[in-house]
């Protein structure tokens, strides 16, 4: 796994050195220098802005705790560690999740399964968002005379695939794909009985989780249509970053251009998920996308360096926030019953 996750990074850093060398790097710095204060903090800001978006289609996915601007903080607080780890581990955004579980049980005394059902959901709710947000923006990319077959070709096959897995992964989650599982073990067709019984355990307690699942599905479609909900709004405060830096780089866009351009970016990390923190990736889908929208290669690496500069502030502040949790832990004041369910068994 080590070596698999160097190579990415290595080949990560290949790319971003050969999008480097074949960039025009005066015009990209004089296209940063162009850059006020003021819009800065703007561009900063709506980056910002989906954070708590996240946060709240996250705590939207759990009943057992209160629609309250405290509770919204909390989860404010546990997303920016969660997502600081989601950066620098290759692991597709997932790499920070199993903390929010941790951080609520250990504080807050919500169950492992409810947390744990909470993450499934919020990101169900997240990739369907996701989903939606990168047709809308490929719908835009067609309409642009200037994008070349082949990166429409690639986009819409990408599309594709990632809408039919996320609509597998939907299916096995409302209707128990894992009973079936545990039947055929139980039915003897395991015939290693030392792994059979490890296997049952483990099902048994995801099982757990399945059943929070299909019980969240099926009680609480209004918490579900709203996390989808922000979650779409989550994803669209990048297109409105995107719009508001490349019009302060000094190339005017309209909003159209600017979500087709994010979404395909947002389209090329999810495929490319496995390289650490995108090195390369992200460097290279924004020069290849906002040359062919606006005819400057440099425009778009200029882009990157802001969305850079925004990552490093993120990531900085999210293990911040990471370390204050675990220099101090849980205090008297946080720690509270979530609507009654403190666990008796920890799971």
């Amino acid at each position: 796994m080590r070596a698999f996750v160097l190579a990415m990074l290595l080949l990560g850093a290949a790319l971003l050195a050969l999008v480097v060398r074949e960039t025009d790097l005066s015009e990209v710095a004089a296209r940063l220098r162009d850059v006020g204060p003021g819009a800065a903090a703007a561009v900063f800001g709506a980056y910002f802005l989906g954070f708590p978006g996240r946060a709240l289609a996250w705590q939207l996915t759990l009943p057992q705790i209160p629609l309250t601007p405290r509770w919204l903080y909390r989860a404010w607080k546990m997303t920016m560690f969660s997502c600081a780890l989601d950066r620098v581990t290759p692991l597709g955004g997932l790499g920070g999740e199993p903390v929010k579980a941790v951080l609520l049980k250990r504080d807050f005394g919500v169950r492992y399964r409810d947390a744990t059902a909470s993450l499934v959901v919020s990101r169900t709710t997240d990739v369907m968002a996701q989903v939606v947000f990168i047709a809308i923006g490929f719908l835009l990319l067609l309409g642009i005379p200037g994008i070349p077959h082949a990166y429409r070709l690639g986009a819409g096959l990408g599309l594709a695939g990632f809408a039919l897995a996320v609509l597998l992964f939907f299916v096995a989650q409302r209707w128990r794909a894992l009973a079936p599982i545990r039947r055929w073990i139980v039915s003897g067709h395991l015939r290693c009985p030392r792994l059979g019984h490890r296997a049952l355990a483990a099902l048994d307690a995801l099982g757990d989780v399945e059943e929070a699942l299909v019980v969240f599905y099926r009680d609480q479609r209004g918490r579900l249509a709203a996390s989808l909900t922000a979650s779409f709004c989550e994803w669209m405060t990048g297109a409105v970053a995107a719009y508001l830096a490349v019009n302060a780089l000094g190339h005017p866009i309209g909003f159209a251009d600017a979500l087709a351009i994010e979404s395909f970016v947002v389209l090329v990390r999810s495929a490319l998920f496995f390289v650490p923190a995108d090195v390369g990736t992200q460097e290279g889908s924004l020069v290849l996308v906002c040359g062919a929208v606006t005819g400057s290669p440099a425009l778009g690496l200029a882009l990157a360096a802001i969305r850079r500069a925004a990552d490093l502030l993120w990531i900085a502040w999210g293990l911040a926030i990471g370390g204050v949790y675990s220099l101090r832990g849980a205090t008297r004041a946080e720690v509270e019953p979530a609507s009654g369910h403190r666990s008796e068994d920890g799971a």
